[in-house]
């Protein structure tokens, strides 16, 4: 047990050593010898950890990050007391802000890690599922509440979402001001939830 502990606590500081360096310096500046005297960890040892070196800790953190998003946006919905539209609005400030704030202060971003690799595309891509599927969760249950019209497809709904957020993703939006950009996106996004609750916007299924 306490060799587990001592394996778990290896791979953090391994991952919070790379996060550091590829935050301040990009995901291509940054060498495993660097994150070896980052982690004081030998790089034959961040090996037997990572066997796929620079690429497998970038996933490893990739995904960690991705998983917390993911668990966030969940607890934003699970303790919100408002209708379960206004809620999906929450949701979606909360990524657009957590982006800007990521994409502000650190060398990479989510969008960025799209064209890194194969790997990063994919897990990219799985995340971007992930998040529209939970998008449609919420329009579902926004209709169940009558908040917005029957439909047998909300997934089309939260594709629709899905387009718009990308206005609001880098490299656009670290050009503005943080707090101009949460009023132009909630500006935005209260118009297009407005426009779901008052009509069907796609016609039904023939």
């Amino acid at each position: 047990m306490a060799r587990k502990k001592i394996i778990l606590d290896r791979k953090e500081r391994i991952l919070q050593a790379a996060d550091r360096l590829f935050n301040h310096y990009g995901l291509e500046k940054t060498t495993m010898e660097d994150i070896s005297r980052e982690a004081g960890i030998p790089r034959a040892t961040i090996y037997l950890e990572f066997s796929g070196g620079k690429e497998d800790i970038l996933m490893a953190s990739i995904e960690r990050y991705l998983n917390q998003v993911l668990t966030d946006m969940r607890d934003i919905a699970k303790q919100s007391k408002v209708g379960r539209l206004e809620t999906l609005k929450q949701v979606i400030l909360f990524n657009i802000l957590s982006n800007y704030d990521r994409a502000r202060d650190f060398k990479y971003s989510v969008p960025s890690l799209e064209n890194y690799s194969k790997r990063t595309r994919l897990e990219m891509e799985n995340f971007f599922k992930a998040r529209t599927t939970f998008y449609t969760e919420l329009l579902e249950q926004a209709a169940l509440g009558q908040e917005i019209p029957a439909h047998p497809d909300y997934a089309r709904y939260a594709q629709m979402i899905e387009y718009g957020l990308v206005s609001f993703m880098p490299p656009l939006s670290p050009r503005l001001e943080r707090d101009i950009l949460e009023r132009d996106a909630n500006a935005f996004f209260s118009m297009l939830l407005s426009g779901m609750a008052k009509h069907r916007v796609f016609p039904a299924p023939v």
